[in-house]
């Protein structure tokens, strides 16, 4: 008791001796304050208060906003880590030069979702960013979507348009998908990107197997296929080079972080090669921002919607509020008369015989009278492909084994220029003996869409033959046996893994997989 009265007095001395100090120095503090304050007024400067200027290179951006950089010393990730050091700075080259066009776009969509951008990298793993890549299994575009997700999320595929291959519809619909899968895998991104290589089915099968053997259920544990077990690391890898380029001597090229379009629709059908004149852009240019299309226009009843050039935007308001109604296509319904020919009928209404016949699915030019045609009466100012081109060309006759593949490649031209400057389909059957013509270069009527046709590795299934297979990607048996020199006409000699190789017309891919 005696020792508490004491530290009592103590409290009390200190409280009258030294709170005059404490007062004075708090004074003290305050005039300080009030002099800067003043300081501050009568020199008019402003807080430092910084903003953080805009990132102007995508690849620094995304850098800056990777999180998933923790598994790398999976041994794997490893793997495709040194597959992609070997590669080196051209692989970035190469990456940057083939997403130019989109990935600012991807990356803008997934910052309004609130998602990784991580997820922007996704196409590389898919399709190096190529819109018109196709696969074995018949997925197309840079997402890679199967007709069946594809349509599950609104994608229109037709005739005229396959919108697998659009680069905004396709990737909404990726995104969603993609959204779906993450809340499906509750949360767990990782499962979300197999199930969207392997399928969601995929992974719920091997997730309850595993939880019935007591077993993990997240991605590492999973016995999924092979390609998805490549696929999910492959992604990683990429994701650890990008984010840690710098330490492993990679130089990353400067990937321009803005819009490189701008979204317009279109009042009515479009007519591309019109357009094209109109906005003085190079055909390509379009085709590029509007892989979707199947033809040189838009469906009939749409989607019109088109991308072009972000520097165009201006001029392109201005051509729809002003847009001449003889700058869209018409399409008259023809009665075939006795007589008639499609070179007729094309000379009569300012089109041409390859696209008449590309709209009615004519795989030859013979046509019946009483029968009707859909002929597409093309603007005046329109550059379509023609039947009749420049006499300046050379004549080949095919020999046993060649291919419209073999000779775009021997002869250093497309596919489509060849069908084209021969009045034929991409995919007709060459026969033995038969002339073509072959135009030198400074007098090749231009065609200027895309190589739509892809090679495609296919592994044969249980169950397949090769009416199925022909079917399938919409091309013939004799094709088949054509491009297969081992492969017979008879089905029973085709087996589960054997490996085949298509030349598939991906414009011709609409159909359910």
């Amino acid at each position: 008791m005696k020792y508490i009265f004491s530290l009592f007095l103590v409290i009390i001395f200190l409280t009258e001796h030294f709170s005059p100090l404490t007062r004075t120095a708090d004074l003290l503090i305050k005039v300080v304050d009030n002099e800067a304050a003043l300081c501050y007024s009568a020199c008019d400067v402003d807080p430092l208060i910084t903003e953080p200027e805009p990132q102007t290179d995508l690849w620094q951006h995304v850098k800056e906003n990777i999180s998933w950089n923790t598994y790398y010393k999976d041994k794997t990730v490893q793997q495709e880590i040194e597959r992609i050091k070997n590669h080196g700075s051209w692989y970035f080259n190469f990456l940057s030069h083939q997403a130019s066009p989109y990935i600012h776009y991807v990356t803008t969509e997934l910052e309004k979702r609130g998602l990784p951008l991580e997820l922007a990298l996704l196409p590389f793993i898919e399709s190096n960013y190529d819109p018109y890549a196709f696969s074995h299994g018949s997925a197309a575009g840079f997402w890679q979507m199967i007709p069946s997700t594809a349509r599950q999320y609104g994608v229109a595929i037709n005739s005229w348009y396959d919108g697998r291959r659009d680069i905004v519809f396709s990737t909404q619909a990726a995104l969603d998908y993609l959204t779906y899968l993450h809340k499906r895998f509750d949360g767990d991104w990782l499962l979300a990107i197999a199930a969207y290589n392997a399928g969601e089915g995929t992974v719920s099968y091997v997730q309850r197997r595993n939880a019935a053997w007591s077993k993990g259920t997240d991605f590492w544990s999973l016995s999924l296929p092979r390609e998805t077990k490549q696929y999910v690391p492959r992604l990683l890898a990429l994701i650890h080079v990008i984010d840690n380029s710098s330490s492993l001597g990679i130089k990353m090229p400067e990937l321009p972080n803005s819009a490189r379009f701008t979204i317009v629709n279109w009042p009515t059908q479009i007519d591309l090669t019109a357009l094209a004149d109109i906005m003085d852009l190079q055909l390509e240019d379009i085709y590029q921002l509007n892989p979707g299309f199947n033809f040189w226009q838009s469906a009939p009843d749409g989607p019109h919607q088109l991308l072009i050039p972000v520097e165009n935007e201006s001029l392109m308001n201005a051509l729809i509020a002003d847009l001449p109604t003889d700058e869209s296509i018409q399409w008259v319904h023809y009665k075939i008369n006795s007589g008639d020919c499609l070179s007729k009928i094309a000379k009569n209404y300012s089109t041409s015989v390859v696209l008449i016949k590309a709209v009615n699915k004519l795989s030859s030019n013979t046509i019946i009278a009483g029968e009707q045609l859909l002929v597409p009466k093309i603007s005046p100012g329109s550059v379509l492909p023609t039947d009749e081109h420049d006499p300046h060309y050379t004549e080949y006759k095919i020999k046993r084994g060649d291919s419209l593949w073999d000779l775009s490649k021997e002869f250093e031209v497309t596919i489509d220029e060849l069908a084209v400057w021969n009045n034929m389909k991409t995919k007709d059957y060459l026969k033995i003996d038969q002339t073509i013509k072959l135009f030198q270069c400074e007098n090749r009527p231009d065609v200027s869409r895309p190589e739509t046709i892809q090679k495609v590795a296919y592994h044969v299934r249980n169950g397949d033959s090769l009416g199925r297979i022909a079917n399938r990607f919409n091309v013939s048996v004799a094709e088949l046996v054509n491009w297969n020199k081992k492969v017979k006409k008879q089905s029973s000699l085709i087996h589960p893994g054997q490996h085949l190789i298509i030349y598939v017309d991906i414009t011709q891919q609409y159909f359910d997989a």
